[in-house]
């Protein structure tokens, strides 16, 4: 089965979901994305280890998330 990712994020935190299960970090961890755009933190792209933001210089596992 391959994986569907989605990642969303509040005011404090970056979200992702995993077939279906929801993981989080905490943003105030990682001041480039912290202080991101919106627009910044869209532009994301996918690998099989994590989330990688060019533009930012940016990496998270998805093993680093702390899923629910």
């Amino acid at each position: 089965m391959i994986a569907s990712y989605k990642i969303w994020f509040d005011t404090s935190n970056i979200y992702i979901e995993k077939n279906g299960i929801i993981g989080y970090l905490p943003l105030i961890d990682n001041k480039p994305l912290y202080y991101a755009s919106e627009k910044e933190r869209q532009e994301y792209t996918f690998s099989p280890f994590g989330i990688h933001w060019t533009r930012l210089d940016e990496d998270f596992c998805f093993d680093g998330f702390i899923y629910k």
